[in-house]
């Protein structure tokens, strides 16, 4: 059996849940607004009226920053409970389960919702209530369980129908949609959103608007018509843009991403992609930002830059586990499945296919890229020799496929898609009409109040040129000085490597040092004893005892040979340190990676050593013989040694210091431990051999919730003073970047870590 290769899950698309049900987002949505209300609540008479205030403060940072707005939102909820103020304690809780939602932390959500069940005023129709509900819904569509997403939608919508609540009717509609679209229901979708957006325009709502916009664009692409598809997604980029929300410029932008992939213009899907995951980076939002670079890893697998697209999907698969978001966990696995396939390394390709599904367990995701998995999982069993597995998942995406019926909802969707088009039009008509009766009678008053408009107008005119003006002058100010810092910052950071680099080669020295002063004490010694010698052979000389001056001459000669033999030790290490001081040129040439660890194993080792006498730890090394090479230089790998050996460097330094931390307060049993391991990989697939080295220690290790930020520059895990937080970066960039290999590490806090790098041979 043979598929046709498809981009699986990379074709979902991402649907914005309309939040503000509870808050007032609608009304200071833009970014500026965040000035005028920090002002009010300097201003604010009461502790009451500044917690109400706050509280619009977080809605507001919910769509700019969420980190920012959950800091803010625990801050004002322990105010508004040691007040014992009802309302600021409800509405925190309602603004901290929305933040807690999109951050990916559903029990924090749950916990708040549990808290507000028992803790609203029970009333007949209560809004607050209703609001509970809407939140509710949020919690589970987030989490992709959408049959629970929509029931409680379903209960807020009645309440706020009951009500008359239009400004929550249009954002509910709006989110109960998300949950039929993601379940095929698409005519269901169509008619909640339009009937959202009915709203939202008539009450002018351009926030709204701009939030429907972005789902109803899904539904469209759903349906094939990725034109409108595309036109609906820049509509509503364009009204993010001018209304300030960050959060749906992020999910057009990543939709856009998916739109572009099923159509196979791989450089937008690439470029959209990286525009949402750098949103979605500094709104805080992981999910997104790993759905994102996982479409984007896609995109680059169809350019044939495997390379990169597997570094960028490794990015978002660590970002997706932490978002604990089942869609975007699948996306991510997808992706990592999807490259591999395109590859045809049909057996690395099976476990994260596999990983894909087990994200989605317990979800209500049931759609045509989910049978899409199942069909290239089929051909990846089929092309291994599993035939029972992939008859299995064939016939999973056959009874996916046959449950869809997708023909027929594409069919009731575009009835009533072009029945809300025709009454649309009528509504246009006769706006038109009563527009034109207005026209008619506002000329007549015009005649009276023209010149007076006029005189109006044009003071109205010279007052914004003279304030643009003085706008264009503080903002020419502005860059000034925001180009004077950022020349600042440049500097400092050129300056924080050099440190760096400086830092690494005084460390190297004081290990040469130490090594250059064994040969030395030999060349001082033997000289001293071979002139205590001349001067005993001249006497046995004028004593006549020429046999007895013979044989001092012997040692003499012996000592002389002993002086070369550790001068030349010497002189190599010598030329050794001049090697590593001469500037980098990027050459690689055939190494002994055997060799090159003992050395700077040895002169780490030595280098602690002769800046701390105490200093005591055990060292050893494994090493891989068919990587010593013979004498024809068999064995050797093709490296850049100055830069594999700055790495090295790094890490034993590294290793050394962790274990002498964790010495001071270990007690007299410890024994600390640094060891080196190199192992030549043999190629499965007739690729490139490898060669692995493993560098361990048993030294305190590194806590599991800062692991994947230490090859971030600038981020160290010393005490200030100690470190710049640049050896690991440049070292991830040498190995990853200047010799296409990887670099990972692995840590359990208290019992220590382990480095294993990999090399192309």
């Amino acid at each position: 059996m043979k598929f046709k290769t498809m981009l699986l899950s990379q074709r979902l698309k991402i649907s914005f849940l309309v939040f503000c049900a509870f808050s007032v987002c609608a009304v200071y949505a833009q970014n500026n607004k965040l000035d005028s209300i920090t002002q009010l609540i300097a201003k604010a008479k009461t502790d009451t009226a500044r917690i109400n205030l706050l509280n619009k403060k977080v809605s507001i940072l919910t769509n700019v920053n969420l980190d920012s707005a959950i800091y803010y939102g625990l801050q004002n909820l322990k105010e508004a409970q040691q007040l014992k103020y009802y309302r600021g304690e409800l509405d925190a809780r309602m603004n901290l389960s929305t933040g807690y939602c999109f951050k990916g932390d559903y029990a924090a959500a749950r916990e708040n919702l549990n808290y507000l069940e028992k803790f609203i005023i029970p009333g007949k129709d209560s809004s607050d209530i209703a609001d509970m509900y809407g939140n509710y819904g949020l919690m589970y569509g987030m989490q992709s369980k959408y049959d629970s997403s929509i029931r409680f939608y379903e209960k807020a919508i009645g309440v706020n129908e009951r009500n008359g609540r239009t400004d929550k009717l249009s954002s509910g509609y709006s989110n109960i949609a998300i949950g039929y679209q993601q379940t095929g229901n698409y005519p269901m979708a169509l008619q909640y959103q339009q009937k959202s957006l009915t709203l939202a325009v008539k009450r002018n709502d351009e926030v709204n608007q701009a939030y429907v916009m972005v789902n109803l664009a899904n539904t469209y692409e759903e349906l094939g018509d990725t034109l409108k598809a595309e036109g609906t997604y820049l509509k509503a980029v364009k009204l993010a843009i001018k209304k300030g929300l960050r959060n749906v410029e992020l999910y057009a932008y990543t939709n856009l991403s998916s739109l572009y992939a099923g159509l196979k213009k791989w450089d937008k899907t690439y470029e959209f992609g990286i525009k949402a995951a750098e949103l979605g980076g500094a709104y805080g939002d992981q999910g997104i930002q790993a759905a994102s670079l996982s479409k984007a890893a896609v995109a680059l697998a169809n350019q044939n830059k495997f390379d990169e697209a597997i570094n960028l999907d490794r990015r978002a698969i660590v970002l997706a586990d932490s978002s604990n978001q089942p869609l975007n966990i699948s996306q991510a696995y997808a992706a990592m499945g999807n490259i591999f396939f395109l590859q045809k390394k049909y057996q690395e390709a099976i476990p994260y296919y596999e990983k894909n599904f087990q994200a989605l367990k317990g979800s209500d995701i049931y759609g045509e890229g989910t049978g899409n998995s199942y069909k290239e999982l089929s051909e990846c069993y089929e092309k291994t020799g599993n035939y029972s597995k992939a008859l299995a998942n064939f016939k999973i995406a056959a009874d996916i496929a046959d449950s869809i019926k997708r023909k027929e909802n594409i069919r009731k969707a575009t009835e009533l898609s072009m029945n809300f088009e025709f009454e649309k039009k009528q509504e246009i008509q006769a706006a038109e009409k009563k527009k034109q009766d207005e026209i008619a009678r506002a000329k007549q008053t015009a005649l009276l109040v023209g010149l007076l408009l006029a005189a109006t107008l044009a003071l109205v005119a010279l007052n914004g040129y003279l304030h643009k003006q003085k706008v264009n002058r503080l903002l020419l100010l502005q860059k000034q000085k925001t180009e004077t810092a950022l020349s600042e910052l440049e500097a400092a950071q050129e300056q924080l490597i050099q440190s760096e680099k400086m830092a690494s080669l005084g460390e190297l020295t004081a290990g040469i040092a130490h090594e250059i002063q064994n040969p030395l004490n030999f060349v001082n010694n033997f000289s001293e004893i071979s002139n205590e010698l001349a001067d005993e052979m001249n006497e046995e000389l004028e004593g006549g005892n020429f046999e007895e001056a013979k044989s001092i001459s012997k040692n003499i000669k012996q000592n002389l040979e002993k002086i070369n033999h550790h001068g030349k030790r010497a002189d190599a290490i010598v030329k050794g340190m001049l090697m590593h001081s001469r500037k980098n040129t990027e050459e690689k040439t055939p190494t002994d990676i055997n060799a090159l660890c003992d050395e700077y194993l040895r002169l780490s080792y030595y280098g602690l050593r002769a800046k701390d006498k105490s200093f005591r730890a055990a060292k050893e090394i494994d090493v891989d013989s068919s990587l010593t090479p013979d004498a024809e230089g068999n064995g050797k790998i093709i490296i850049n040694h100055q830069d594999i050996g700055r790495v090295l460097l790094n890490i034993f330094n590294n290793a050394f210091y962790a274990v002498t931390e964790k010495g001071k307060t270990a007690g007299e049993d410890f024994k600390p431990l640094v060891s080196v391991q190199t192992k030549k990989i043999a190629s499965l697939q007739g690729g490139k051999d490898k060669v692995e080295i493993t560098i361990k220690d048993n030294g305190n290790g590194i806590p599991q919730n800062i692991v994947d930020k230490i090859f971030q520059p600038f981020f160290t895990t010393k005490p200030t003073g100690e470190g710049t937080g640049l050896g690991l970066s440049l070292a991830y960039d040498i190995i990853t970047k200047n010799h296409n290999g990887t670099i990972n590490v692995k840590s359990k806090e208290g019992e220590g870590t382990i480095f294993t790098i990999e090399l192309p041979v």
